[in-house]
């Protein structure tokens, strides 16, 4: 979801769509507000990182699966700092460092290594 808008702003140069933000109100609150929802969706992690360390069991959590979030938001975070778009480094770093945090909680509470 994060840097769509980029994509978009491509296609709007060639088949004429709308402008973003958009000029219409409503769409113009919804553009806004999915800005705070990427600032804000790493904080979904937390109870997750919680539960993780206060239980000390990584049962239920697929390693790779935490590792591949890490990478991708990585990615993204990168696509942000080419870009220069604040929204998708700040929502992205926070959240490759608690994906990080849950792969390192994983690795502790696991019979992985």
């Amino acid at each position: 979801m994060d840097g769509f808008h980029h994509l978009r702003a491509r296609a709007r140069a060639t088949r004429g769509l709308e402008p973003f933000p958009s000029r219409n109100k409503m769409k113009r609150f919804l553009d806004y507000l999915m800005y705070a929802v990427g600032i804000l969706a790493p904080l979904a992690l937390i109870p997750q990182i919680i539960q993780l360390y206060t239980t000390k069991s990584s049962e239920g959590l697929a390693l790779p699966t935490w590792i591949l979030f890490t990478i991708f938001n990585i990615l993204w975070a990168t696509y942000g700092v080419v870009h220069k778009d604040k929204h998708i480094i700040y929502a992205n770093v926070f959240m490759a460092l608690f994906n990080a945090i849950v792969v390192v909680g994983v690795l502790m509470y696991s019979d992985v290594l």
